[in-house]
This record gives C-alpha cells, sequence and structure tokens, in this order.
C-alpha cells in the first residue's frame, strides 16, 4: 500500500520514488538565522517534487500544499468530516449525485473569488493527473457540473460511501480546490494558488519555500506573519540547526528524541500517527493459499515486542487495519488473530499439514526508515518459534515495487500513510493477491452502498473482522509515532495523527 514514516502511497512505483526522495532531494541546510520575530522556520525532510496539488501521488509533497490549499470539506484531527469551502452537501436518494453548496466569502490568493466554475474545473483537471489520482481516489466519479455560481453538482457512476470522506481529505490529496485561471495561465509546478490561509512569496526548489499571512482569508488568519520551510534530508543536521536555534519546529523519527532529552530550549512531543506497517500476504503462492497457514502466522506475530525490538522509545505501536484514530475501530485485542498464541499457531499449522512448520521468503526496502531492518530481524525471529522459517531478502526501492505489484513474492512488507477514507485502509490492492473471495466482496460492496456515516463505519467493521479472521490480504503490525521537536516558546504544536501541516497557521511565539 503506502507510506514511509512520513510517506505513503497505494502506488508501489510512488512509494519506491518516495523512500528515495530524501537522497534525491539534493538540499542544503538553512542558513543561520532562520527564527524571525515576525515568523517561524520549520524544516522538513522531503523537498516537493512539484507544488501542483494535482501532479504527485507522493506523500511527502502534500506537506506543502497543506499550508496553502484547502478542499471543499474537511476531516478533524478527532475524525469528524466539517465543511471548509463549501457550507454543506445533500445527498441524493440513489447515492448517485452529491451537490455541494459553496462559501460566497472565499478569495484565491491571486485575488479571484471562488467559483462553482473553479471547482468543476479543478476535477475535470484532476482526471488528467499523471499519477492516477482521481482514479485512485474517486473511481466512481463521472463529472462534476458548476449549477450557477454557488453550487457544485457532482455525478458518479455508482453508489460510493467513501466519496465525501476523499472530498475531506486533510492532506488535501485529490481534493485540494484550484483557480482556473491560475491553473491555465500560472506554472503551478512551482505557484501555489490556493485559498488557505498562507500565501506563497518565494520559493528556491530543494531548498525552502516562503509564505506569509493571506490577509483576505475567509477564515481564521495565521497567528504568525510568516512562515519558511527549510528542506532538510539529514535527521542530525535537523537537530542540530534546531538546537542552534536556526529552526524553530522539526519533524523526525523517535531515535531523534534521545539527543534532545533534557534540552532547556527545545520541547519534544511524541505524536501517535496513522501511518501502518504491515505485511502483504500473497495467498497465490503456498502453502500460504491455505487460510489456517495464515491463521498461524498471524498468531505467531506478537505486535508489542515488534514495537518496542524495532522502535524502541515509544516510535510506534501495535496496529490493525483500521487505525485507533477513528474512535469506532476496533482495538487490536478485539480484532481475530491479533493476540500471540504460539500453541495455536502450531496446532494450526499441524493441521494443515506442516507439523514442523515451512520456509518462505519476506522481502522489503532494506533500511526504509531507522526501524525497518531491526523490524524484519524480529518478524523472522517470531515466526522461527512456531516452525515458519523466513528467508529475509532485503531490496532496493524499485525492485521491491516492481515485484509487488506482479506478485512475484510470498510475503512482502510494506508501510502506507493517512487515509481521511478508512474504505482505503481495508480495500485489497488488485493484483497483489488472488482474487477477491465473494464473501469480501459482497462486503465490501454492502460499505461502499451504506446510506449514512454510521452505516459505513458498522459495514467497514465487518470488513476489517472478515481480512483478520482470514488473514487476507495483509497482516496489520504496527502504527509509527513521530516527534515534534520545538523551541520552547512556541504555542499552538499539535499536530493531528494525519500529519497534516494545517497547524502551523496555529503556531506562534507566546
Amino acid at each position: 500500500m503506502k507510506k514511509q514514516h512520513g510517506y505513503a502511497f497505494r502506488s508501489a512505483a510512488a512509494l519506491a520514488a518516495c523512500a528515495t526522495a530524501a537522497v534525491a532531494a539534493g538540499c542544503s541546510p538553512p542558513p543561520s538565522g532562520g527564527s524571525s520575530s515576525k515568523g517561524i522556520t520549520v524544516a522538513e525532510t522531503a523537498a516537493p517534487s512539484t507544488l501542483d496539488p494535482q501532479g504527485s501521488a507522493l506523500y511527502a509533497d502534500r506537506f506543502a500544499w497543506q499550508l496553502s490549499y484547502q478542499c471543499l470539506m474537511t476531516t478533524t484531527p478527532e475524525g469528524k468530516i466539517e465543511p471548509e469551502l463549501a457550507t454543506g452537501y445533500k445527498r441524493s436518494p440513489d447515492g448517485l449525485t452529491y451537490t455541494f453548496d459553496l462559501r460566497k466569502d472565499v478569495t484565491f490568493q491571486n485575488g479571484e473569488k471562488l467559483t462553482s466554475a473553479d471547482v468543476a474545473y479543478t476535477f475535470d483537471r484532476l482526471k488528467k493527473s499523471p499519477d492516477g489520482i482521481a482514479k485512485e481516489l474517486f473511481p466512481t466519479f463521472d463529472k462534476a457540473v458548476a449549477s450557477g455560481d454557488s453550487a457544485v453538482v457532482f455525478h458518479l457512476t455508482r453508489p460510493d460511501a467513501g466519496f465525501v470522506s476523499n472530498m475531506a481529505n486533510p492532506l488535501v490529496w485529490g481534493c485540494a480546490v484550484m483557480s482556473k485561471k491560475a491553473a491555465t495561465s500560472d506554472n503551478m509546478a512551482t505557484r501555489m494558488v490556493g485559498t488557505g490561509p498562507w500565501k506563497q512569496d518565494s520559493y528556491r526548489p530543494n531548498s525552502e519555500l516562503k509564505l506569509k499571512r493571506f490577509d483576505d482569508y475567509w477564515g481564521e488568519k495565521t497567528k504568525s506573519g510568516q512562515l519558511k520551510v527549510v528542506y532538510v534530508p539529514g535527521a542530525s543536521t535537523q537537530v542540530n540547526n534546531l538546537q542552534a536555534g536556526a529552526v524553530d519546529l522539526i519533524f523526525t523519527a523517535a531515535s531523534s528524541g534521545k539527543s534532545l532529552a533534557g534540552s532547556d530550549k527545545v520541547e519534544v512531543k511524541n505524536v501517535p500517527t496513522d501511518s501502518t506497517i504491515f505485511l502483504q500476504v500473497n495467498n497465490l503462492t503456498k502453502p500460504l493459499d491455505n487460510v489456517k497457514v495464515r491463521q498461524a502466522l498471524a498468531l505467531a506475530l506478537d505486535r508489542n515486542a515488534l514495537a518496542e525490538q524495532a522502535y524502541s522509545g515509544g516510535g510506534a505501536r501495535p496496529s490493525v487495519y483500521i487505525p485507533e484514530s477513528n474512535a469506532w475501530a476496533p482495538k487490536p485485542a478485539e480484532v481475530p488473530n491479533s493476540t500471540p498464541d504460539l500453541a495455536k499457531a502450531k496446532q494450526l499449522l499441524k493441521e494443515a499439514g506442516f507439523p514442523k512448520g515451512f520456509s518462505t521468503s519476506l522481502m522489503y526496502i532494506a533500511a526504509y526508515d531507522p526501524g525497518t531492518n531491526d523490524l524484519m530481524a524480529a518478524v523472522q525471529a517470531q515466526l522461527a518459534k512456531v516452525g515458519i522459517k523466513i528467508k529475509l531478502e532485503p531490496l532496493e526501492g524499485g525492485s521491491w515495487g516492481d515485484r509487488l505489484v506482479k506478485a512475484k513474492y510470498a510475503l512482502s512488507w510494506n508501510a502506507q500513510s493517512y487515509y481521511s477514507n478508512p474504505y482505503q485502509y481495508v480495500a485489497p490492492a488488485e493484483g497483489r493477491q488472488g482474487p477477491v473471495p465473494p464473501e469480501l466482496k459482497k462486503l465490501l460492496d454492502d460499505a461502499l452502498r451504506a446510506a449514512d456515516p454510521t452505516a459505513y463505519e458498522k459495514a467497514l467493521v465487518a470488513v476489517q473482522q472478515w481480512e483478520a479472521e482470514n488473514v487476507y490480504p495483509t497482516v496489520t503490525l504496527l502504527a509509527t509515532n513521530l516527534l515534534v521537536a520545538h523551541q520552547k516558546g512556541l504555542t499552538g504544536v499539535d499536530l493531528p495523527a494525519s500529519q497534516s501541516r494545517a497547524f502551523l497557521a496555529r503556531v506562534s511565539r507566546g
């Protein structure tokens, strides 16, 4: 699926590209004196490959887009869908049309008023996105039609209960509303023209992005007058710059927290995220075509031990298919085959005809994040306790991605980041395993036809429980945490589980 300890993609090619983004960025550290009494300076690891919010599937690119672009709806840190550029929407009884009413006081950062024509243009343009964003996020989308200046009607080819969730992505992926005038006359790859609280001031690719408060913003103005984002690939360099006062805030792995502990100038927060790590299970390979074998594999894994061994210091925690930030989702202990039971695992292997276990392979992207290699070694050791002998296959990102999409593997490490639509956490990725079983297909279809959010959530839980019981198509292991370290005295530092950088609009010096 998607995601790095900050990057995420359903596209294997995009994930592989993301894994090398920090290396390819060729970024330089920020100049000294980056902090300003009039603004804040933030360090990011990977520079965006484009500022066009429809131009890339790379998870890291969205961190820049979130500063200037917005969607018709948004999702709060608590998981509630709320109006943003729209005041609300109406769903037709057959679930095939959604009508959004637009706010009347919204201005783009180029001075143009937001109209329904901009929204209709945005989604027509999205269909042509190079990475197939529309196909992934809006597979049922047919067309968007302007109705007067302040309403837009979206037509779907079939019911899709997750449509509004994707329209409310706080990462603005796939739903960022663009100015038709700007998109047809400016270079969107280097210039953002959105409706958000920050207006782009200047941009030096692979180096820094400067923004300033957008005075004509329709909502609450930014707490700081300026925001500078500098791109610094090295975690240790980021830490050094923070300690030296060259930057005000960084996002880093748990391992970096040790060097910041006890500082009288820096505050560190350990933030749970929705970035998850899991095993892709190819049930087209023997003996993984046997459900008892897959169940034994799942029961042999101790998620708490994996988190401690690979991401010590609070860098990860046990997780299942639907992350815990969704308050309605069952906890890991309530999900089938998610609590370790070695005796039962051995019994299942015996019943499947493998009393002495079996041998198979597990591929992964070598050193994808600071814990990947240790995690794979820990998985190998745990499975050996029930007789499942694993040959580890560390690969570079391109080779891993090619084998994943062609289902040329037995077991594979994988990772994904936040989805605003929880359906995407449980939807099987086409081509990576055997055909979707009829029972699961029915559960998935029932979820898409759900008439209201409560019914949708209940249906998705049923999907998760079936997949966990049958260990198909994946086994989710961990959700990662992210450290947010900042200069003491900053207020409003409250990163949500989605990792949306929109919170920076509320950050200021106390």
